[in-house]
C-alpha cells in the first residue's frame, strides 16, 4: 500500500524527479549550444527535413536519459537499503560520489562544445593522449584553463551534491523514492531488452548520417565506450572483395626506384604544426606574407594537391614517419598494434649508416611523441634537452621555435653524415602565442593570429637557413616540408570544407637543384616515408601506404585517402571526393569538387558513374588492406 500511495501522491517523489528533470534539461541545453556553436564547421549538420530532425532529437533524448538513469539508479537503489539510510557518513560519501559522476558527465559535454572543432567527433580515449600537465614549467596559460575547468567541476559537483542531500533528507523523513527507481529501472531494462546493439554510440547511423551523429551522442557515453575499445585487440575486418582484386588495387609492400643521382642525401624534415595549404596559396585570402618561404618555394618542387591523412597530430606523425594509416581510435603507438609490420625509419636508415634525430620544443613525451620516436628508432630531443631552456620564453606548447631550431642546427653539426633530422615546430599550434617582443612586419596582410605565428615561423626558418647555408653538409641535404594536419587559418571565421580541411602544403627544396616545379598530381602525407628512403638510395622492400614523391611514378589521377574520424574516411582524386562510412560499409557523399566547389550536388543521388565506382572500389581495397595488416600482423 505504501508503494501505491507513494506513486499516487507524487509529492514525496518530487525532489528526485525534479533533480533528474533538471539534469536532462541541462544536457539538452548543452546539446543546443553544441548545435549552434559548431553549426558553421559542420555544414549546418545537413538536416534535410523535420523527419530527419525528429530522429536526431529522439536519439539525443534517448542517450541523455539513459546515461542519467545509469548514473543515478544505483544511488536511488542504495537509498532503499536500511544500512545506508541509517548511516550519515555513508550517505554523505554516497552523495559526494554520485555528485562527482553526474558533474563529470556534464563537464565532458561542456568541453565537447569547444573541443569538437579540433577533433571532429565526440570525446573519446584519444582525449587522454592530447591532455598535458597544465602546471608544468610555469605554463600559466594552460594552468589557468586547468584551474577554470577544475573550478567548474567543483561548482557543478557542489550544486548536484546539494540536490542529492535534499533527496537524502526527504528519504530519511520517510518519503520513499519508488517512482524514480521504477522509471529509471524500467527505462534501462526496456532499452537493453530492445537490443543491446543500441548501446553502441554509433547505432543511430541506421537512420541518420555520420555528420549528424555527434548531435545524438552523450560525451560520457562515447568516452566510456572508447576506453573499453582502447584495450580491445580486435579490429573488425572489411571483406569487400577477393584477395586478388584487392592486391590489384592496393598494396602496402613497396620498393623505390633509384633516383638519377644515386648519392645518398642528408634529409631535414620540417613537420609544420597546424599549417593549412591556404597559407601558401596565392589565390587564398589567407595567403601569408612570408618573404623567406615564398622565395624558398620558388626554388622548390611544390605539390599543390597534397593531403593529410587525418585531422590530428598524433595520427599525422605516424602517417609521415611510418607511412601507415592509424585505424585505431587512439594513436597507433599507444595501442596494442605496435607489433604489426612497419618500417621503423630510424632503424631502417641506420642500416644505410644514417644517424637520425627528432627535435621538438614541448615537454618530454607530450602527445606521446617520445614513445613514437623510440618505437621508430629515432633519437628524441625535447625542451628539457636544450641548455638554459628554463630561461627561454615559452608559450602554451613549450618554448618558441627559434630556440629549438638553433639547438637543432647545433646538433646537426655534431651528427654523423648521412643523417635524418626532423623538426616538429610548435609555435604555430593553437592558441598561436607569439614572443612578447616579436612585431609582425605585415599586420594588415597577416591579419589572423594563425597567420601571424606562421609569419614568425618564417623568420625562424630564415635564420636557420642563413646559418645552415654556410655549413659543409648543406649542399648534400634535401629539405622536406610537410604539415601534420590542416587547421583553421582564422579562428574568427570558421568553416570546414570536405576537401580543404585535409589540404596541406608539401614541398621539397634541394640546394643542389634550385628550380621551381609545381606538381599537380594528388599526393599524401603517407608519401613522405617513401621519399626519404628514396633520397637514402634504399633499394630494399619496405612497408608503406604511400608513393615516392621524388620519382616519376605518380599517376595524374591518383587517389589518396583521409580519415575524418573513426567512422568516416575519404577518397580524393584530382576531381572528386568520396565520403565512405566504414561502419555501415556505404558511401555517404561524392562531389565533383572541381566543378562544384560549394559541394551542393551529392552525386550519389544519381546513377553511380565509373568515376564514383573507381573511388569506391579503391577505398574498399584500402580499408580491407589496412584491417588485414593490423589483424594479421598483431602478435
Amino acid at each position: 500500500m505504501k508503494f501505491l500511495s507513494s506513486i499516487k501522491s507524487g509529492e514525496r517523489e518530487k525532489p528526485a524527479l525534479i533533480f533528474l528533470l533538471k539534469l536532462l534539461i541541462l544536457l539538452c541545453l548543452l546539446k543546443c549550444i553544441f548545435f549552434f556553436y559548431n553549426k558553421g564547421i559542420a555544414g549546418g549538420w545537413d538536416i534535410s527535413s523535420w523527419a530527419n530532425a525528429t530522429k536526431i532529437i529522439l536519439w539525443s533524448l534517448l542517450y541523455d536519459t539513459l546515461f542519467l538513469s545509469l548514473i543515478n539508479l544505483p544511488f536511488f537503489l542504495l537509498l532503499l537499503l536500511k544500512p545506508f539510510r541509517r548511516n550519515n557518513v555513508l550517505l554523505t560519501l554516497m552523495a559526494a560520489v554520485f555528485a562527482l559522476l553526474n558533474s563529470f558527465c556534464i563537464l565532458l559535454n561542456i568541453i565537447d562544445i569547444f573541443y569538437y572543432r579540433f577533433h571532429q567527433q565526440r570525446a573519446d580515449a584519444d582525449l587522454i593522449y592530447v591532455l598535458k600537465n597544465p602546471f608544468k614549467n610555469n605554463d600559466w596559460g594552460s594552468a589557468i584553463i586547468g584551474i577554470l575547468v577544475i573550478a567548474l567541476l567543483v561548482i557543478i559537483t557542489l550544486l548536484i551534491f546539494k540536490s542529492l542531500k535534499k533527496i537524502i533528507i526527504n528519504q530519511k523523513e520517510g518519503n520513499y523514492i519508488f517512482l524514480p527507481v521504477l522509471l529509471s529501472g524500467s527505462f534501462c531494462l526496456l532499452f537493453f531488452f530492445t537490443g543491446t546493439k543500441k548501446m553502441l554510440p554509433t547505432y543511430p547511423l541506421t537512420v541518420i548520417s555520420s555528420n549528424q551523429l555527434p548531435l545524438t551522442q552523450n560525451s560520457l557515453h562515447t568516452f566510456i565506450y572508447s576506453l573499453y575499445r582502447r584495450n580491445e585487440s580486435i579490429i573488425y575486418p572489411h571483406n569487400y572483395m577477393s584477395q586478388a582484386m584487392k592486391e590489384s588495387l592496393f598494396s602496402f609492400h613497396k620498393t623505390n626506384g633509384l633516383l638519377p643521382d644515386t648519392t645518398q642525401k642528408n634529409v631535414v624534415l620540417f613537420i609544420m604544426e597546424s599549417i593549412p595549404e591556404d597559407f601558401f596559396n596565392s589565390n587564398s585570402r589567407y595567403k601569408v606574407t612570408m618573404p623567406f618561404l615564398d622565395v624558398l618555394v620558388n626554388k622548390s618542387t611544390y605539390y599543390s594537391n597534397a593531403f593529410s591523412y587525418s585531422l590530428n597530430s598524433n595520427k599525422g606523425i605516424t602517417a609521415i614517419l611510418a607511412g601507415i594509416p592509424t585505424i585505431t581510435e587512439i594513436p597507433l603507438y599507444h595501442s596494442n598494434f605496435t607489433s604489426i609490420p612497419v618500417t621503423k625509419i630510424g632503424n631502417r636508415l641506420a642500416k644505410s649508416n644514417y644517424s637520425s634525430a627528432f627535435f621538438i620544443g614541448d615537454h618530454y613525451d607530450d602527445f606521446g611523441f617520445a614513445q613514437c620516436c623510440n618505437w621508430l628508432g629515432i633519437k628524441y630531443y625535447c625542451m628539457e634537452d636544450i641548455p638554459g631552456y628554463k630561461k627561454m620564453e615559452k608559450h602554451a606548447m613549450g618554448i618558441h621555435d627559434e630556440y629549438v631550431l638553433n639547438f637543432m642546427e647545433n646538433k646537426i653539426g655534431e651528427m654523423k653524415e648521412p643523417f635524418l633530422a626532423v623538426n616538429y615546430n610548435t609555435s604555430t599550434h593553437y592558441p598561436n602565442e607569439l614572443p612578447k617582443d616579436y612585431r609582425e612586419k605585415y599586420p594588415e596582410k597577416n591579419f589572423s593570429a594563425q597567420m601571424k605565428t606562421m609569419s614568425y615561423y618564417n623568420e625562424c626558418l630564415e635564420r636557420f637557413f642563413k646559418t645552415a647555408a654556410t655549413q659543409s653538409w648543406y649542399k648534400k641535404t634535401v629539405f622536406i616540408f610537410c604539415a601534420d594536419h590542416w587547421m583553421f587559418p582564422d579562428f574568427d571565421n570558421l568553416s570546414l570544407d570536405a576537401v580543404q580541411k585535409f589540404h596541406i602544403p608539401v614541398f621539397i627544396y634541394d640546394p643542389a637543384y634550385e628550380k621551381k616545379t609545381v606538381i599537380t598530381n594528388t599526393v599524401s602525407q603517407l608519401d613522405i616515408l617513401n621519399t626519404i628512403l628514396s633520397f637514402a638510395n634504399d633499394k630494399e622492400n619496405f612497408i608503406s601506404y604511400g608513393k615516392n614523391l621524388a620519382g616519376n611514378n605518380l599517376k595524374q589521377n591518383r587517389i589518396v585517402f583521409c580519415r575524418e574520424n573513426n567512422l568516416l574516411y575519404q577518397a580524393i582524386d584530382s576531381s572528386y571526393v568520396l565520403g565512405f562510412n566504414a561502419l555501415t560499409g556505404k558511401p555517404e557523399f561524392c562531389y565533383n569538387y572541381k566543378k562544384d566547389s560549394a559541394k551542393k550536388n551529392n552525386l550519389l543521388a544519381y546513377k553511380i558513374t565509373p568515376a564514383i565506382d573507381t573511388l569506391l572500389l579503391n577505398m574498399k581495397a584500402f580499408l580491407q588492406t589496412a584491417t588485414e595488416h593490423y589483424n594479421n600482423g598483431k602478435r
